[in-house]
């Protein structure tokens, strides 16, 4: 998930922000969130040095008046801690873009406050757009990737998050198991079977991830996730899967 930030010490101009920002998102169903809408820089930084792996897309002004740390400064951390942050200044401050230059920030954009609300309101949903597409290309070229399309638009998350697929109530209908969420999209599980052979079919009904199962019942023909779910696996794959969980050395329980 592409985590969004954005610090801005004008309390209407945050809230303005944040609604542009999580009604983009909710729109285009990106797998993103809004995570912290700040007013103070170092709340902020707290937050990025206190968590491993952060990749963000940050909305940050130049000038925090008062505080400690202006946004070049956090900028220049930022960019310490997430080596592929997302910066976008957004600022009256134009005549200072050049540092970030200087500073070797590489920021995505720098929007101008004085253009409009408007203005600013279509390049920030741009910058959104942009940085997703980034973040998605980013993810599919260093780790292994789960694709599903929903509402016209190309999902990927990391094939370390799914933990299987399952069919769903009406025809055509796929229920994806994530570690922190459960999506539904249109597709048939033969399909995905065919297009994700990291993932094992053990039953008719349900397409697993290997990778992420900790335990298996013989007796009662189930496999567990560290989660609590469970999927039901048919006689005749529990010694194809068995013999899977061997032959890749997976710790997996088996009783």
């Amino acid at each position: 998930m592409l985590k969004t930030f954005v610090v801005e010490d004008d309390s209407e101009q945050l809230a303005t922000l944040k609604q542009i920002i999580t009604n983009h998102i909710m729109i285009n169903d990106f797998d993103m969130e809004l995570t912290l809408a700040t007013g103070q820089a170092q709340t902020l930084l707290d937050y990025v040095q206190s968590h491993e792996s952060v990749e963000g897309l940050y909305f940050l002004d130049i000038e925090y008046p008062g505080q400690d740390l202006n946004g070049l400064s956090l900028a220049t951390k930022i960019r310490e801690a997430d080596v592929n942050a997302k910066i976008v200044f957004v600022s009256t401050h134009s005549e200072m873009s050049f540092l970030t230059f200087e500073r070797r920030i590489e920021p995505l954009d720098f929007i101008v406050k004085d253009l409009g609300q408007d203005t600013v309101k279509a390049k920030v949903e741009t910058d959104i757009r942009v940085a997703y597409e980034r973040y998605t290309k980013q993810g599919a070229t260093s780790k292994a990737m789960f694709s599903y399309s929903k509402g016209g638009q190309l999902f990927n998350v990391p094939l370390e998050q799914v933990l299987f697929i399952e069919t769903g109530t009406s025809r055509n209908k796929l229920v994806l198991h994530l570690l922190d969420r459960i999506v539904q999209y249109n597709g048939k599980i033969s399909d995905e079977t065919v297009a994700h052979p990291e993932l094992f079919r053990v039953h008719k009904s349900f397409l697993v991830n290997p990778q992420m199962l900790v335990r298996i019942d013989k007796q009662h023909q189930l496999g567990y996730f560290e989660n609590g779910e469970t999927v039901d696996i048919a006689i005749r794959k529990m010694h194809d899967l068995v013999a899977l969980i061997k032959q890749s050395d997976l710790s997996v329980t088996m009783d």
